[in-house]
C-alpha cells in the first residue's frame, strides 16, 4: 500500500498455508484492504481520544489517576493508555460483544466466513440484543444467547432443529405470494446497480470492530459495490466497539449529515467538528475494563500505528460469542425477525448453513444443548 489512490487493484484472496501460517494460509490484496481499514480506524480512534468524556483512566498498577493527573495527560499519554487497556468508558447500555482485557494467542480457525448485508439506507448498523433472554423468537433474540448456552427454546434435538431450518429455507426459496425470494429482497447488492433504483449520494456504514454477530466482509463488500457506483461510501469500524456501537469521540450522525450536505450541495455552509474539551476530572469507575492490545499494535510512532493481519483477526474472533469458525466471524443463526412467533423460531434462510449442519452432523450434533425449561 503506497497511499496512491489512483491505482486500480484487483482484489483477491489467495491460499498458501506454508507461506502464510499466521493466517491459516489466507493472503491477498483483498485482505490487505481489510487490514488497511482496521488500521485506519484504529488510528482515527487514537487521534481523537482528546474527545473522550467521562472516562476513568488508570495507571499500570490498576489505580485510578487523580484529577490532576488526568488533566495533565497528553494525547500521546491517552493513546498509550488506551492501547494498554488502562481505562473504563462510561456505560451506555450498548455495544455488547467486546473482547476481554487480554487478547488471545494461538492459531486462527480455518475457513472464510461472510454473509449478505441486512439492509440499505444512509446509515447502517446492527440491531441490539439482550444478554439474558429466552431465545428462539423474534421478541427474544437469536438462536443462541451467549448467556443461556441453549441452541433454542423450541427444539428438543439437533435433528429437529435442522429439519426446521430446512423447512424454512424451502419455504423461502419457493417465494412469497408475489413470487419474491425474501433473501433477494433483503440483499442491498441487488439494488445498488439496478436500473430502476435511485442511487443515494452518500452512505455511512458503522460497525464495532469487536462486533461478534456479522462479518466485516459485509460492510467492506458493500462499500466496494457502492464506490463502484460512484456513491460516496464510508466505513467506520469502531475499535473497542461491539454490537450496535454509538457515535463516539466528538462524532455524531447529525454532524456527518451536515458534513455530507456541505460536501455535496453547492453553496452550502461548511460544518467543522467542534474542538475537544480537555478532561480535567477523572471518571468514577473503580476498576479498569479496557482491552489490552499493546502486545500486537506497533506504536513507536503513535501517529502511524501498525497492526498485523493475524492480530486484527485475533481481535475480531475474541469478540464473537456466536461465531462459526472462519477467517472473519458471522452469527450462525442467520435469522430475520419478519417471521416467527412464540412457538416457532424466527425464519432461518441460510441455505449454506443447512448444508454445514447436514454435512458435519456427526461433529455438531453432540454439541446441541436443548432447553431445560
Amino acid at each position: 500500500m503506497d497511499d496512491d489512490k489512483t491505482d486500480r487493484i484487483a482484489l483477491k484472496i489467495g491460499y498458501d498455508p506454508a507461506k502464510y501460517p499466521e493466517t491459516n494460509g489466507y493472503y491477498g490484496t483483498y485482505l490487505d484492504l481489510y487490514l488497511l481499514e482496521f488500521t485506519q480506524n484504529l488510528q482515527w480512534y487514537l487521534d481523537n481520544l482528546d474527545y473522550a468524556s467521562g472516562w476513568t483512566w488508570f495507571d499500570e498498577k490498576g489505580k485510578a489517576l487523580s484529577d490532576e493527573e488526568v488533566a495533565a495527560m497528553t494525547a500521546q499519554d491517552k493513546a498509550q493508555a488506551f492501547l494498554k487497556g488502562l481505562y473504563t468508558k462510561p456505560s451506555t447500555g450498548r455495544g455488547a460483544g467486546r473482547p476481554s482485557r487480554t487478547m488471545p494467542t494461538g492459531a486462527l480457525p480455518t475457513g472464510v466466513g461472510s454473509t449478505g448485508a441486512a439492509s440499505t439506507g444512509t446509515a447502517l448498523s446492527g440491531t441490539a440484543s439482550g444478554t439474558s433472554m429466552i431465545v428462539g423468537t423474534p421478541d427474544s433474540g437469536t438462536t443462541q444467547s451467549a448467556s443461556s448456552k441453549v441452541d433454542s427454546a423450541n427444539y428438543a434435538s439437533y435433528n429437529e432443529m435442522v429439519a426446521a431450518y430446512k423447512a424454512d429455507v424451502k419455504e423461502i426459496y419457493a417465494g412469497d405470494k408475489y413470487g419474491n425470494n425474501i433473501v433477494s429482497l433483503y440483499n442491498p447488492l441487488n439494488y445498488i446497480h439496478a436500473k430502476e433504483t435511485k442511487k443515494p449520494v452518500w452512505i455511512k456504514l458503522l460497525s464495532g470492530a469487536a462486533e461478534g454477530d456479522i462479518s466485516m466482509f459485509n460492510s467492506l463488500n458493500l462499500q466496494l459495490a457502492l464506490l463502484n457506483e460512484k456513491i460516496d461510501a464510508n466505513i467506520e469500524w469502531q475499535w473497542d466497539g461491539g454490537h450496535v456501537p454509538s457515535e463516539v469521540l466528538g462524532d455524531s450522525f447529525s454532524l456527518y449529515v451536515d458534513q455530507m450536505y456541505a460536501k455535496h450541495v453547492t453553496g452550502s455552509v461548511s460544518v467543522k467538528k467542534a474542538a475537544s474539551t480537555k478532561q480535567t476530572k477523572n471518571g468514577t469507575a473503580t476498576a479498569m475494563s479496557g482491552t489490552d492490545i499493546s502486545s500486537f499494535v506497533r506504536s513507536s510512532d503513535i501517529k502511524n500505528v501498525k497492526v498485523s493481519l493475524a492480530d486484527a483477526i485475533s481481535y475480531r474472533l475474541k469478540g464473537a460469542s456466536k461465531a462459526m469458525p472462519g477467517f472473519d466471524v458471522i452469527d450462525y443463526g442467520q435469522e430475520d425477525y419478519v417471521f416467527g412467533n412464540t412457538k416457532k423460531d424466527a425464519r432461518h434462510w441460510n441455505i449454506y448453513l443447512v448444508e454445514i449442519f447436514e454435512k458435519y452432523a456427526s461433529v455438531l450434533s453432540p454439541l446441541f444443548n436443548k432447553s431445560k425449561s
